[in-house]
């Protein structure tokens, strides 16, 4: 059976999240270089994350692997996005991994009016990504923008309820 490396950067990251298409993935905590991750998905009144073409930047997800069907049924749920193909980097020893895929919307729900990330995915991505380790969710924090450019771990204080 083919299977295929995906790597999750947002609410992917969240096992729970993931767990409502597909359960029981084992997540390796890796590195993607020359792009950055931004809030610049339009939602109904907030932003959600989304990747940029981004030359010397670089940000930390998970990479999974799943089967044609599990792939096309995170297709449904990304509805929004295209899969590219990346290389993956291990998050520690920044070696080269794999290939694996990334969604990513370039042109189809973009917000230019650079409203606020939603409070509830970031609460959501961030959780998961302290969960997999503090170090890599200060990372998270450091390579993840809001659409006007700053860093979540600038803007952070200003959501009440999320807790650094």
């Amino acid at each position: 059976m083919k299977t295929y490396n995906v790597i999750g950067y947002g609410s992917l990251i969240s096992h729970k999240s993931l767990s409502k298409k597909i359960p029981n993935k084992h997540f390796k905590p890796v590195i993607v270089k020359n792009y950055k991750r931004i809030f610049n998905l339009a939602g109904r009144k907030t932003d959600y994350l989304n990747i940029i073409p981004s030359k010397n930047s670089k940000f930390n997800g998970v990479m999974f692997k799943v089967t044609e069907k599990e792939l096309i049924k995170l297709k449904d749920r990304e509805v929004e996005y295209n899969l590219e193909p990346i290389y993956a980097y291990d998050f520690k020893t920044k070696k080269k991994l794999a290939e694996a895929f990334l969604f990513i919307d370039s042109f189809l729900c973009i917000d230019n009016s650079k409203r606020k990330p939603n409070e509830h995915y970031l609460k959501l991505c961030r959780e998961a990504a302290y969960h997999i380790s503090k170090e890599f969710g200060k990372f998270w924090d450091e390579t993840t923008f809001t659409a006007d450019g700053k860093k979540i771990s600038e803007i952070i204080k200003s959501f009440d309820k999320i807790k650094s």
